[in-house]
């Protein structure tokens, strides 16, 4: 695997080849993406308040600690070795307590290689063949898959700007845009990992979600306050405006999450930076018609995952 050296990947697989030792059952966290979604804010803001939530069992380790041996594990698996004890020693690296009760791993780079992410006609191509790896990796334990969705007409332009994704050498002409579906990804993550739980939102849908999505991956008590949580704004508004969000929310905090999700949308009215939003279409031969059909399409796509066995949609009240 890149960025792992030779001899370091020996141990990792003579770790995972040792003598199968006793765990309890986990609740497992596992939020695989989409690439080009939140840029690992989520990850940062939940490593950030890392000591206050292991206070209540749920263990966020820093992604250097887990990232690689996950995914040498789970590359193991795929060349049809076995790895029974995986577990246990991802456990023994991210030094876990005996009174863990959830562990919660981020990355997108656990589901996919970002130059994997597309190959022209479907996305994640490769997502069925990793999911079965990673569910041999945490068998016997409870799962949650937390994954982000993005709109094509914003997704393809990002990832053909990626300086990682253009190893690939894809060109927007060998794209078949129209054609690209995310319910087939997740349908392709249920079939391979059935009884794991799988939610999914709409990136374009995070400001309204953000706190709701930081409690539902950690899994922490709803009283609990995240420092930095409203860092995520600066990313969609001017400057100065995540911190009058912050403090109204100190000086009149929501009654429930519909008053929540009303509040920022009005702050979201007044203070959005259009500059931040605007697609990037120099990659493509695109006009602002084909953005439309592509919409248009993807917003059919997310209706049908409403009805997806299996599928929690997580959506914003109506406002």
């Amino acid at each position: 695997m890149v960025g792992i050296a030779s001899n370091a990947r020996h141990n990792i697989v003579g770790l995972l080849a040792k003598t199968r030792k006793g765990t309890s059952i986990m609740e497992i966290a596992l939020h695989l993406g989409a690439h080009l979604t939140d840029d690992n804010q989520l990850r940062k803001c939940l490593q950030t308040n890392a000591d206050m939530l292991r206070a209540e069992g749920i263990i966020v380790p820093p992604a250097r600690q887990y990232l690689d041996l996950i995914k040498d594990a789970a590359n193991h698996i795929s060349s049809g070795a076995a790895a029974p004890d995986a577990f246990h020693h991802i456990c023994e690296a991210i030094d876990t307590p005996e009174d863990a009760k959830r562990l919660v791993f981020s990355g997108p780079s656990l589901l996919s290689r970002l130059p994997d992410v597309l190959d022209g006609v479907q996305l994640y191509p490769k997502a069925a063949r990793r999911i079965d790896a990673l569910r041999k990796i945490f068998t016997g334990h409870q799962v949650e898959i937390f994954f982000a969705i993005r709109n094509p007409a914003s997704f393809i332009p990002a990832f053909l700007s990626s300086q990682r994704a253009q190893q690939k050498g894809l060109e927007a002409s060998q794209i078949s845009a129209e054609d690209l579906r995310w319910s087939t990804v997740l349908q392709q993550i249920k079939r391979a990992w059935p009884e794991a739980k799988l939610t999914v939102w709409c990136d374009e849908d995070t400001p309204f979600l953000w706190h709701q999505l930081l409690r539902q991956i950690s899994g922490h008590t709803p009283e609990t306050e995240f420092e930095g949580s409203f860092d995520w704004f600066d990313t969609v508004m001017v400057a100065g405006a995540a911190e009058k969000l912050a403090q109204y929310f100190n000086d009149a905090p929501p009654v429930d999450e519909d008053h929540r999700q009303n509040v920022i949308a009005a702050f979201l009215d007044k203070f959005c930076d259009d500059q931040k939003l605007e697609i990037d279409l120099t990659t493509t031969d695109w006009d602002e018609a084909q953005v439309d059909i592509l919409t248009e399409i993807y917003e059919q796509d997310v209706e049908s995952l409403s009805s997806m066995p299996g599928l929690h949609l997580l959506q914003p009240v109506e406002i």
